[in-house]
């Protein structure tokens, strides 16, 4: 409260509570599948370099791995950031992690001091080198206090190491210039350490500093690694339920190598019962249109869902496994249809369909089957995308529907705008759980609601010339009685004018010649 010493006109400045916390960004793209290598939780990477130091690239040619080809295009045709699941067996034979022990320095009978395993399980671990190495932290008499642990891949020559983890010590509680050097909390750090070691402390006995591992005259291959019996499509699905640890975050949701109709169905139903899910279902190699649409529709084909979209056909690109110029792969379009919704949300937002002739897929050479006019007009109508080659403008998806049959639910765009807006609105309103349940709290959200649903109109995420014609916001009295009060419960009702896209373009052409009229409809 200012003083007031004089007549006038006062301004009392102070904070005002905001209730407009942080809210979820855009749908997220995730992969979920088969990798021979990596963590085995979800986990974030930003780019194609930080997915191979994770999940390790192309130097395996053969199976090729559906889920790195899928991430590879993903992030070519402008996907940004990834939640990556690798999938793995779930029962006693499932995969292990290559290992090597190490003995202490002790100088009559060395002990086992330190067990070095592969990050995380699988064959992949077997071609994991180390050298043990002396330090460079000495005592005031020269004995050395420290070790250093070499890690190579893929062989064992100089040309391999691709890390080096310096001047590390086996006692805990161990510092170098402030900061700890007990091997285990500098090379297991989930944030900074290794991406291909996990470090066990054997407790050896043997008084520090000859606790630490002997230097080896050779480097050391870790074996022992297993990729356990061949992985089933149910432990992939329940791999993929990890999401349920991000309950508040819109997915889009693509199944490398997934092509059983019985299978997409329950991730579909998975995505649907998410609520925020949304699913890009590969097409299975060697279709043509007709086989496509029966694939789709049959009897035991997918549900007739507004969560998932189908793309058709399989996509060449050239090969990333091959060292040779020149030479093509055929992918499924999962990869570059994720990275396409992404960068189009990004470029245009949620509300634009991601098709269309700026809808192109970069990387992209040629297609596994060229439709017809024919054939587009009858995988549109089956609720199937085309990609198709457009002169000028590349490799482009020409469809932006859902599997569902209901007009209000025909459009991918459509549907991903309803599932932005409700996962916005949750988080904005937040903030009213437990607080008084009266008009201030009605006329809170109310506000807050207004706020966010007038800039997504402005943006061109809804229909109407004004704000009245594109959304209304309903929170007071008359939806939240007594009753409904008395019980903890706040109504609120939004009402919004989507945005849905032009998929047929109409042009009539009219001849006049001599007072005859000829006209003519082009679609």
């Amino acid at each position: 409260m200012p003083t007031l010493t004089r007549p006038g006109v006062y301004v009392d400045t102070s904070g005002f509570p905001t209730y407009i916390g942080t809210t979820p960004g855009v749908a997220a793209a995730c992969f979920c599948g088969v990798l021979n290598r990596g963590p085995t939780v979800p986990t974030i990477v930003n780019s194609w370099k930080d997915f191979v130091n994770q999940y390790g690239g192309f130097e395996t040619a053969y199976p090729p791995s559906a889920v790195k080809l899928a991430v590879f295009c993903y992030f070519s045709a402008g996907g940004t950031s990834a939640m990556i699941i690798r999938a793995i067996r779930l029962d006693a034979q499932g995969p292990l992690a290559g290992s090597h022990s190490f003995n202490d320095r002790a100088a009559t009978t060395p002990l086992p001091t330190l067990k070095v395993n592969a990050a995380n399980q699988g064959v992949w671990g077997n071609n994991i080198y180390i050298d043990i190495t002396n330090g460079t932290i000495l005592d005031a008499t020269q004995n050395v206090l420290s070790f250093n642990i070499v890690v190579k891949y893929m062989g064992n020559g100089p040309q391999n190491v691709v890390e080096q983890w310096n001047n590390l010590s086996m006692t805990q509680g161990s510092t170098v210039y402030g900061q700890s050097n007990y091997a285990l909390n500098v090379v297991n750090s989930p944030y900074s350490g290794s991406k291909y070691i996990r470090l066990q402390d054997l407790a050896s006995t043997t008084t520090a500093p000859s606790n630490n591992p002997a230097v080896t005259g050779s480097s050391q291959q870790l074996t022992g690694g297993t990729d356990g019996t061949a992985i089933l499509s149910t432990d992939i699905i329940t791999a993929l339920q990890q999401l349920d640890q991000y309950p508040d975050q819109p997915f889009i949701i693509n199944m490398p190598g997934m092509t059983t109709a019985a299978d997409l169905s329950n991730v579909i139903a998975y995505a649907q019962g998410r609520g925020n899910g949304f699913v890009v279902v590969d097409c299975p190699p060697s279709m043509n249109p007709a086989s496509m649409i029966s694939w789709v529709q049959g009897a035991s084909g997918l549900p007739a869902s507004a969560q998932a979209a189908v793309y058709y056909p399989q996509v060449q690109i050239s090969d990333p496994y091959s060292p040779q110029p020149g030479i093509t792969r055929l992918v499924p379009p999962g990869g570059f249809i994720a990275g396409l919704y992404v960068a189009t949300d990004q470029s245009r937002g949620v509300a634009k369909a991601p098709a269309g002739l700026g809808a192109n897929l970069l990387g992209a050479y040629g297609l596994e089957y060229v439709c017809t006019n024919t054939d587009l007009g009858n995988l549109t109508q089956a609720n199937v995308n085309p990609i198709i080659s457009v002169p000028g403008s590349g490799i482009v998806v020409w469809g932006a529907r859902t599997l569902s049959p209901y007009l209000i639910t025909r459009y991918v765009s459509v549907e991903r705008s309803l599932i932005y807006l409700s996962t916005q609105m949750v988080a904005l309103t937040k903030f009213a759980v437990f607080e008084p349940n009266d008009y201030i709290l009605w006329n809170l959200i109310t506000s807050v609601l207004t706020q966010f649903l007038d800039q997504f109109w402005q943006s061109g995420g809804l229909q109407g010339v004004s704000s009245s014609q594109a959304y209304y916001v309903l929170c007071d009295s008359s939806n939240n009685p007594q009753s409904s009060i008395q019980q903890g419960i706040i109504n609120v009702e939004v009402g919004v004018a989507l945005q849905f896209p032009a998929e047929f373009v109409i042009i009539h052409v009219s001849q006049w010649a001599g007072g005859q009229s000829v006209s003519v409809s082009t679609t």
